[in-house]
């Protein structure tokens, strides 16, 4: 089906016609323009009383970037009234829907970011014309939203606090990278050569040159006589836009072309990984697409062990601390809301 067979679509309201507020003073709600992430999508706020009823949409609803370089066709559901500006296209469903469907349709539409650009903006007749599901899969339907702080709980456990590490040194010092991790190639596969598989099914990540999603871009069927690295190490980019992109990789994985994955010499926290994996991308400016990281990662400087800053310990646990208390504020007070994610 085409979106405009299942969604209204209705245009934001330009910044010119409004007065956005940089701080949440008095009654306003939030003034949304397009981004990459949904937290981010919040530029401000308007009185409430200065905007028309019918620019005024509630929670619950679905909303697109129709601008922008790195933001268009991003979708989102909210979790709180809004106004959008004049590159938000906002989705009224022309049937009733769950949130689940909401959520699911937000995510379908950003899976056609692909056929956007710059020059090429999913705004008018190219938005309502993105063709959707007709009906919604009941694994949907079944999903728990209640229970979406799972990964949150987790990763409170993986945390530690600064007092049960051994006391660190205010004083910096530097290794190279072969000094705490033994750097490997990885398997140097082709994707397209791969059969995919969904992880419902059991697949293995396949972790690329990718710059998000943990390095992970698809999922793969086991490959006969050819085990999965195994979890517990560093991913890393050797090459490509996003050299030097390094993950925790936690489960078995297949790896791709120019990619190497480190292997810790010692036993570190689930902390230190990360903090790692932050210092060895921040040495991304040293590489381009033409000068690649192959020889010279495992000679690249990072802070020693003796050197990891004491505020790492327990940073899970405080950010998962954080967003779980906020989301389980109430949405009478919508401005300090966490706003629904777009993936089930």
């Amino acid at each position: 089906m085409k979106l405009e067979d299942l969604f209204e679509v209705k245009n934001g309201l330009a910044s010119s016609a409004v007065e956005v507020l940089r701080a949440p003073v008095g009654d306003v709600v939030p003034y949304i323009r397009p981004a990459s992430t949904q937290q981010r999508t919040v530029a401000g706020w308007v009185a409430k009383n200065s905007v028309v009823a019918n620019h005024l949409y509630p929670a619950g609803t679905i909303f697109v970037s129709t601008d922008g370089e790195g933001s268009h066709t991003y979708s989102y559901v909210s979790k709180f009234t809004f106004v959008p500006n004049s590159n938000v296209s906002v989705l009224l469903p022309k049937r009733e829907m769950t949130l689940n469907e909401k959520v699911y349709y937000a995510r379908c539409i950003t899976m056609n970011r692909y056929k956007f650009s710059y020059g090429r903006k999913p705004k008018g007749d190219r938005l309502k014309q993105i063709e959707l599901p007709g009906t919604v899969p009941s694994w949907v339907q079944a999903a728990d939203t209640e229970d979406i702080w799972k990964p949150l709980k987790r990763i409170q456990s993986l945390s530690i606090s600064s007092n049960e590490c051994s006391a660190k040194t205010e004083v910096r010092s530097f290794v190279r990278v072969h000094d705490l991790f033994e750097v490997r190639y990885g398997h140097s596969l082709e994707l397209n050569r791969l059969q995919l598989l969904s992880k419902a099914e059991g697949g293995i990540p396949f972790v690329s040159r990718v710059m998000g999603n943990n390095g992970v871009s698809a999922y793969v069927a086991p490959i006969d006589g050819l085990p999965p690295i195994p979890g517990g190490v560093l991913s890393c980019a050797l090459g490509g836009n996003g050299v030097l992109s390094t993950f925790l990789q936690e489960m078995p994985f297949y790896s791709g072309r120019d990619s190497a994955y480190l292997v810790p010499k010692f036993e570190f926290t689930t902390e230190e990984l990360l903090y790692y994996c932050s210092c060895i991308w921040q040495n991304r400016f040293r590489f381009s697409y033409g000068r690649q990281a192959n020889r010279t990662l495992k000679d690249l400087l990072i802070p020693a062990r003796q050197s990891v800053p004491n505020w790492i310990y327990g940073a899970l646990a405080r950010v998962a601390d954080d967003l779980i208390s906020v989301a389980h504020m109430q949405s009478s007070n919508p401005i300090k809301s966490l706003p629904y994610s777009s993936k089930i």
